[in-house]
Protein backbone atom coordinates (compact mmCIF):
# COMPACT_ATOMS: atom_id res chain seq x y z
CA UNK A 1 0.00 0.00 0.00
CA UNK A 2 1.25 3.46 -0.81
CA UNK A 3 -0.10 6.36 1.27
CA UNK A 4 1.23 9.72 0.06
CA UNK A 5 2.13 12.77 2.08
CA UNK A 6 2.60 16.00 0.08
CA UNK A 7 1.79 16.56 -3.57
CA UNK A 8 3.14 15.74 -6.99
CA UNK A 9 1.11 12.81 -8.39
CA UNK A 10 -2.41 12.43 -9.71
CA UNK A 11 -3.19 10.06 -6.82
CA UNK A 12 -5.45 10.78 -3.88
CA UNK A 13 -3.48 11.82 -0.81
CA UNK A 14 -3.84 9.44 2.12
CA UNK A 15 -2.66 10.15 5.65
CA UNK A 16 -1.60 7.20 7.76
CA UNK A 17 -2.49 7.63 11.46
CA UNK A 18 0.60 8.35 13.52
CA UNK A 19 2.57 9.87 10.64
CA UNK A 20 2.61 13.66 10.63
CA UNK A 21 2.55 15.77 7.46
CA UNK A 22 6.00 17.28 7.83
CA UNK A 23 6.68 19.66 4.96
CA UNK A 24 10.24 18.41 4.55
CA UNK A 25 9.07 14.87 3.76
CA UNK A 26 8.13 14.50 0.11
CA UNK A 27 6.09 11.28 0.38
CA UNK A 28 5.90 8.63 3.03
CA UNK A 29 5.36 5.14 1.68
CA UNK A 30 4.65 2.48 4.27
CA UNK A 31 4.86 -1.25 4.78
CA UNK A 32 1.58 -2.29 6.38
CA UNK A 33 1.16 -4.80 9.22
CA UNK A 34 -0.12 -8.26 8.33
CA UNK A 35 -3.90 -8.32 7.83
CA UNK A 36 -4.99 -11.47 9.66
CA UNK A 37 -8.57 -11.28 8.35
CA UNK A 38 -7.42 -11.23 4.73
CA UNK A 39 -4.30 -13.31 5.14
CA UNK A 40 -2.07 -10.72 3.54
CA UNK A 41 -0.02 -7.62 4.12
CA UNK A 42 -2.53 -4.92 3.33
CA UNK A 43 -2.51 -4.68 -0.47
CA UNK A 44 -5.55 -3.04 -2.08
CA UNK A 45 -6.24 -5.71 -4.68
CA UNK A 46 -5.32 -3.62 -7.71
CA UNK A 47 -4.29 -5.24 -10.97
CA UNK A 48 -0.84 -6.68 -10.23
CA UNK A 49 1.03 -4.85 -12.95
CA UNK A 50 3.74 -2.41 -11.95
CA UNK A 51 4.22 0.60 -14.25
CA UNK A 52 6.81 3.33 -14.69
CA UNK A 53 5.54 6.87 -14.03
CA UNK A 54 8.61 8.81 -15.18
CA UNK A 55 10.20 9.67 -11.84
CA UNK A 56 13.63 9.14 -10.33
CA UNK A 57 15.11 5.64 -9.98
CA UNK A 58 18.39 4.90 -8.17
CA UNK A 59 20.27 3.67 -11.23
CA UNK A 60 23.93 3.58 -12.16
CA UNK A 61 26.48 2.86 -9.42
CA UNK A 62 25.43 0.50 -6.63
CA UNK A 63 23.35 2.22 -3.94
CA UNK A 64 25.25 2.98 -0.72
CA UNK A 65 23.52 1.74 2.42
CA UNK A 66 24.02 3.59 5.71
CA UNK A 67 22.69 2.37 9.05
CA UNK A 68 21.83 4.57 12.01
CA UNK A 69 21.29 2.62 15.23
CA UNK A 70 19.08 4.93 17.24
CA UNK A 71 18.81 4.18 20.96
CA UNK A 72 20.21 1.40 23.11
CA UNK A 73 20.71 -1.61 20.83
CA UNK A 74 22.13 -4.88 22.13
CA UNK A 75 25.34 -5.77 20.29
CA UNK A 76 23.79 -9.08 19.24
CA UNK A 77 20.98 -7.31 17.41
CA UNK A 78 23.43 -5.03 15.62
CA UNK A 79 25.48 -8.05 14.60
CA UNK A 80 22.44 -9.79 13.05
CA UNK A 81 21.48 -6.67 11.08
CA UNK A 82 25.04 -5.93 9.91
CA UNK A 83 25.48 -9.58 8.90
CA UNK A 84 22.19 -9.51 7.00
CA UNK A 85 23.21 -6.46 4.98
CA UNK A 86 26.56 -8.10 4.23
CA UNK A 87 24.91 -11.39 3.24
CA UNK A 88 22.32 -9.66 1.05
CA UNK A 89 25.13 -7.76 -0.69
CA UNK A 90 27.52 -10.66 -1.23
CA UNK A 91 25.59 -13.94 -1.37
CA UNK A 92 25.24 -15.67 -4.72
CA UNK A 93 21.69 -15.41 -6.04
CA UNK A 94 20.75 -12.76 -3.48
CA UNK A 95 17.11 -11.65 -3.41
CA UNK A 96 18.27 -8.08 -4.01
CA UNK A 97 19.21 -8.79 -7.64
CA UNK A 98 15.52 -8.68 -8.66
CA UNK A 99 15.72 -4.90 -8.43
CA UNK A 100 17.91 -4.70 -11.53
CA UNK A 101 14.77 -5.38 -13.59
CA UNK A 102 13.75 -1.75 -12.95
CA UNK A 103 15.02 1.21 -14.97
CA UNK A 104 14.61 4.95 -15.57
CA UNK A 105 13.53 6.93 -18.65
CA UNK A 106 16.98 6.44 -20.21
CA UNK A 107 16.76 2.66 -19.63
CA UNK A 108 19.49 2.79 -16.99
CA UNK A 109 18.86 -0.03 -14.51
CA UNK A 110 19.21 -0.38 -10.76
CA UNK A 111 22.52 -2.09 -9.96
CA UNK A 112 22.13 -5.77 -9.01
CA UNK A 113 23.95 -5.20 -5.73
CA UNK A 114 24.60 -2.40 -3.22
CA UNK A 115 27.50 -1.21 -1.05
CA UNK A 116 27.63 -1.66 2.71
CA UNK A 117 30.34 -2.16 5.28
CA UNK A 118 29.99 -2.19 9.06
CA UNK A 119 33.60 -1.08 9.49
CA UNK A 120 34.16 1.71 6.95
CA UNK A 121 32.01 4.64 8.04
CA UNK A 122 28.59 3.36 6.95
CA UNK A 123 27.23 2.78 10.47
CA UNK A 124 26.41 5.48 13.03
CA UNK A 125 25.41 4.95 16.67
CA UNK A 126 22.99 7.58 17.98
CA UNK A 127 22.91 6.82 21.70
CA UNK A 128 21.91 8.55 23.94
CA UNK A 129 19.20 9.25 21.33
CA UNK A 130 19.61 12.77 19.95
CA UNK A 131 15.87 13.38 19.43
CA UNK A 132 14.60 11.70 22.58
CA UNK A 133 12.87 8.38 23.12
CA UNK A 134 9.39 9.32 21.83
CA UNK A 135 9.37 9.99 18.10
CA UNK A 136 6.99 11.25 15.43
CA UNK A 137 7.82 11.22 11.74
CA UNK A 138 9.07 14.81 11.87
CA UNK A 139 11.96 13.63 14.07
CA UNK A 140 13.28 11.01 11.64
CA UNK A 141 14.91 13.43 9.12
CA UNK A 142 16.50 15.18 12.11
CA UNK A 143 18.09 11.88 13.13
CA UNK A 144 19.57 11.50 9.64
CA UNK A 145 20.68 15.13 9.62
CA UNK A 146 22.35 14.72 13.01
CA UNK A 147 24.27 11.67 11.79
CA UNK A 148 25.54 13.66 8.78
CA UNK A 149 26.28 16.87 10.69
CA UNK A 150 28.15 14.93 13.37
CA UNK A 151 30.40 13.72 10.53
CA UNK A 152 29.40 10.18 11.34
CA UNK A 153 28.01 9.63 7.84
CA UNK A 154 28.54 11.43 4.51
CA UNK A 155 25.83 13.36 2.67
CA UNK A 156 25.08 11.04 -0.22
CA UNK A 157 22.32 11.32 -2.85
CA UNK A 158 23.19 7.81 -3.96
CA UNK A 159 22.63 6.52 -0.45
CA UNK A 160 19.77 4.99 1.52
CA UNK A 161 19.90 5.84 5.22
CA UNK A 162 18.23 3.28 7.48
CA UNK A 163 17.08 4.68 10.81
CA UNK A 164 16.72 1.66 13.09
CA UNK A 165 15.12 2.49 16.44
CA UNK A 166 15.66 0.31 19.51
CA UNK A 167 12.74 -1.39 21.32
CA UNK A 168 12.84 1.15 24.17
CA UNK A 169 12.16 4.02 21.71
CA UNK A 170 8.47 4.75 21.11
CA UNK A 171 7.58 5.55 17.48
CA UNK A 172 4.12 7.02 16.86
CA UNK A 173 1.97 4.77 14.67
CA UNK A 174 4.40 1.85 14.66
CA UNK A 175 2.78 -1.60 14.54
CA UNK A 176 -0.72 -0.11 14.24
CA UNK A 177 -0.37 1.99 11.09
CA UNK A 178 2.94 0.76 9.69
CA UNK A 179 5.85 -1.63 10.17
CA UNK A 180 8.39 0.49 8.28
CA UNK A 181 8.46 3.22 5.65
CA UNK A 182 10.68 5.05 3.21
CA UNK A 183 10.68 8.63 2.00
CA UNK A 184 12.91 11.41 0.67
CA UNK A 185 13.79 14.89 1.90
CA UNK A 186 15.50 17.96 0.46
CA UNK A 187 15.79 19.74 3.81
CA UNK A 188 18.28 17.37 5.49
CA UNK A 189 21.09 18.65 3.25
CA UNK A 190 20.30 21.77 1.24
CA UNK A 191 19.94 21.06 -2.47
CA UNK A 192 20.25 17.29 -2.14
CA UNK A 193 17.66 14.51 -2.25
CA UNK A 194 18.38 12.38 0.79
CA UNK A 195 16.55 9.04 0.76
CA UNK A 196 15.93 7.25 4.03
CA UNK A 197 13.87 4.53 5.65
CA UNK A 198 12.56 4.00 9.16
CA UNK A 199 12.59 0.45 10.52
CA UNK A 200 11.78 0.22 14.24
CA UNK A 201 12.87 -2.79 16.28
CA UNK A 202 9.65 -4.29 17.69
CA UNK A 203 11.38 -6.51 20.22
CA UNK A 204 8.69 -9.02 21.23
CA UNK A 205 5.86 -6.46 21.23
CA UNK A 206 4.66 -6.45 17.62
CA UNK A 207 3.70 -9.79 16.11
CA UNK A 208 1.74 -8.12 13.32
CA UNK A 209 4.93 -7.10 11.53
CA UNK A 210 6.72 -10.43 12.00
CA UNK A 211 6.20 -13.14 9.38
CA UNK A 212 7.22 -15.95 11.74
CA UNK A 213 4.46 -14.92 14.16
CA UNK A 214 1.76 -13.51 11.85
CA UNK A 215 2.04 -16.01 9.00
CA UNK A 216 3.45 -19.16 10.61
CA UNK A 217 2.21 -18.76 14.20
CA UNK A 218 5.66 -19.15 15.73
CA UNK A 219 7.40 -17.26 18.51
CA UNK A 220 10.81 -18.62 17.55
CA UNK A 221 12.65 -16.84 14.72
CA UNK A 222 15.66 -17.81 12.55
CA UNK A 223 18.33 -16.00 14.58
CA UNK A 224 16.69 -16.15 17.99
CA UNK A 225 16.02 -12.39 18.10
CA UNK A 226 12.40 -11.51 17.25
CA UNK A 227 13.18 -7.84 16.74
CA UNK A 228 16.21 -8.29 14.51
CA UNK A 229 14.57 -11.07 12.50
CA UNK A 230 11.50 -8.91 11.79
CA UNK A 231 13.71 -6.01 10.81
CA UNK A 232 15.55 -8.03 8.16
CA UNK A 233 12.19 -8.63 6.44
CA UNK A 234 11.25 -4.93 6.58
CA UNK A 235 14.73 -3.90 5.42
CA UNK A 236 14.36 -6.13 2.34
CA UNK A 237 11.02 -4.41 1.62
CA UNK A 238 12.21 -0.83 2.11
CA UNK A 239 15.60 -1.18 0.41
CA UNK A 240 13.97 -2.59 -2.73
CA UNK A 241 11.27 0.08 -2.83
CA UNK A 242 13.70 2.93 -2.22
CA UNK A 243 16.01 1.81 -5.03
CA UNK A 244 13.16 1.45 -7.53
CA UNK A 245 10.86 4.27 -6.37
CA UNK A 246 12.85 6.64 -4.13
CA UNK A 247 10.42 9.58 -4.30
CA UNK A 248 7.11 7.83 -5.02
CA UNK A 249 7.14 8.95 -8.65
CA UNK A 250 8.62 5.96 -10.50
CA UNK A 251 7.49 2.33 -10.23
CA UNK A 252 4.10 1.42 -8.74
CA UNK A 253 0.76 -0.09 -9.71
CA UNK A 254 -2.51 1.65 -10.51
CA UNK A 255 -3.38 1.17 -6.84
CA UNK A 256 -0.10 2.70 -5.66
CA UNK A 257 1.66 -0.52 -4.62
CA UNK A 258 5.43 -0.75 -5.03
CA UNK A 259 7.55 -3.83 -5.69
CA UNK A 260 7.75 -4.71 -1.99
CA UNK A 261 4.04 -4.20 -1.34
CA UNK A 262 3.00 -6.68 -4.03
CA UNK A 263 4.86 -9.49 -2.25
CA UNK A 264 4.46 -8.41 1.36
CA UNK A 265 4.49 -11.49 3.66
CA UNK A 266 4.99 -13.77 0.64
CA UNK A 267 7.83 -16.18 1.42
CA UNK A 268 7.38 -19.18 -0.84
CA UNK A 269 8.37 -22.67 0.28
CA UNK A 270 10.24 -22.77 3.63
CA UNK A 271 13.68 -24.37 3.69
CA UNK A 272 13.92 -27.95 4.86
CA UNK A 273 15.96 -28.47 6.87
CA UNK A 274 15.78 -25.01 8.39
CA UNK A 275 17.29 -23.58 11.59
CA UNK A 276 17.92 -26.09 14.38
CA UNK A 277 15.54 -24.07 16.59
CA UNK A 278 12.61 -25.10 14.38
CA UNK A 279 11.98 -21.54 13.19
CA UNK A 280 10.66 -21.11 9.66
CA UNK A 281 13.19 -19.66 7.20
CA UNK A 282 13.12 -19.32 3.43
CA UNK A 283 16.63 -18.03 2.72
CA UNK A 284 20.10 -19.34 3.53
CA UNK A 285 22.85 -16.83 2.74
CA UNK A 286 26.50 -17.40 3.62
CA UNK A 287 25.42 -19.96 6.22
CA UNK A 288 22.80 -17.70 7.88
CA UNK A 289 19.05 -18.32 7.90
CA UNK A 290 16.43 -15.56 7.33
CA UNK A 291 12.73 -15.20 6.68
CA UNK A 292 12.51 -12.38 4.13
CA UNK A 293 9.76 -11.59 1.67
CA UNK A 294 9.97 -11.96 -2.07
CA UNK A 295 10.10 -8.88 -4.32
CA UNK A 296 8.00 -8.20 -7.44
CA UNK A 297 10.05 -8.64 -10.60
CA UNK A 298 9.58 -6.37 -13.60
CA UNK A 299 10.34 -9.21 -15.99
CA UNK A 300 7.50 -10.69 -18.06
CA UNK A 301 5.49 -12.31 -16.63
CA UNK A 302 5.65 -10.13 -13.55
CA UNK A 303 5.57 -12.10 -10.30
CA UNK A 304 7.03 -12.40 -6.81
CA UNK A 305 10.64 -13.52 -7.21
CA UNK A 306 12.70 -15.57 -6.94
Amino acid sequence: MKPFIAVGLAVAALVVPGISTAQSLEKIIVKKPYDQSKGKGGGKGSTPSILYHGGAVMTGAPVNVYVIYYGDFPSGTQNIINTFFTDLRTASGSYYTVNDTYYDSNENTVAPTFDFSAVTGMVYIDNPPSQGSRLRSSAIPKIVQNAINARGLPADENGVYFVLTSPDVSVSGFCKSFCAYHTSSTSIVSGQHIRFALVPDPGTKCGGCDGNIAVYGQTVTPNGDQGADEMTDSIMHELSETATDPEGTAWFTSGGEENGDLCNYTYGTPLSPGPSSGATANVLMNGHFYLIQKIWTNLTPQHCAP
